[in-house]
């Protein structure tokens, strides 16, 4: 009887496991990793596997429409875009949207022409380990992520423009680094709201 108990319980608890929502890697998307395959949906609405286009330097943000910070970033991300040099520096847009009239719509309100595309919830929290929004990943010209950057950021800040260049250069900068101008960027985005 406790041994048919016992034996109750670890089915129950490895049951319990195999529901679990989260299958995610831990590394999913981490720092030092080739960029994982993941799926998006063009502006025709294909489903397709997003492939990085040619450059020395690419960013990638998630954003979602909801979510104010991401909405504020994009003027300056826009500019980012329309002063790099395609050679040197891709800015591509990842949209956790389902409704594609509504991301259209926001697109051209707001002006933004860089690519975008729409990536499911699903994808982009197993695929590239998204968590909290907006999320950007620079991904290097070998596929790999170089920085995982979570928050809005003032993209025309000299520091990050100048940081983003060195990438672009392939110069080798220390994670470490990566994030501290980043961090201090951000630091001065939230005391200009206040």
């Amino acid at each position: 009887m406790m041994i048919s108990r016992i034996a109750a319980l670890f089915l129950v608890t490895g049951l319990l496991v195999a529901c679990d929502t989260d299958v995610s890697p831990p590394d999913a998307g981490a720092e030092g990793q080739i960029l994982p395959v993941f799926a998006v949906r063009d502006k025709q609405d294909r489903l397709h596997d997003f492939s990085l286009p040619p450059s020395r330097l690419r960013l990638l943000n998630l954003w979602a429409i909801w979510c104010p910070p991401c909405r504020e970033e994009m003027p300056s991300l826009q500019r980012l875009a329309n002063d790099s040099d395609a050679a040197d520096l891709q800015v591509i847009g990842l949209a956790v949207e389902d409704d594609a009239y509504l991301l259209d719509e926001f697109l051209r309100k707001y002006q933004i022409t860089f690519p975008i595309m729409r990536i499911s919830r699903e994808q982009a929290e197993s695929r590239l380990g998204l968590r909290e929004y907006p999320l950007s990943l620079l991904v290097g010209a070998d596929g790999r992520i170089l920085a995982r950057l979570t928050g809005a950021f003032d993209w025309d800040d000299p520091a990050i423009k100048t940081l983003l260049q060195r990438l672009a250069q392939q110069q080798r900068i220390d994670s470490a680094e990566i994030q501290r101008i980043f961090r201090h960027s951000q630091q001065a985005v939230g005391k200009k709201r206040e």
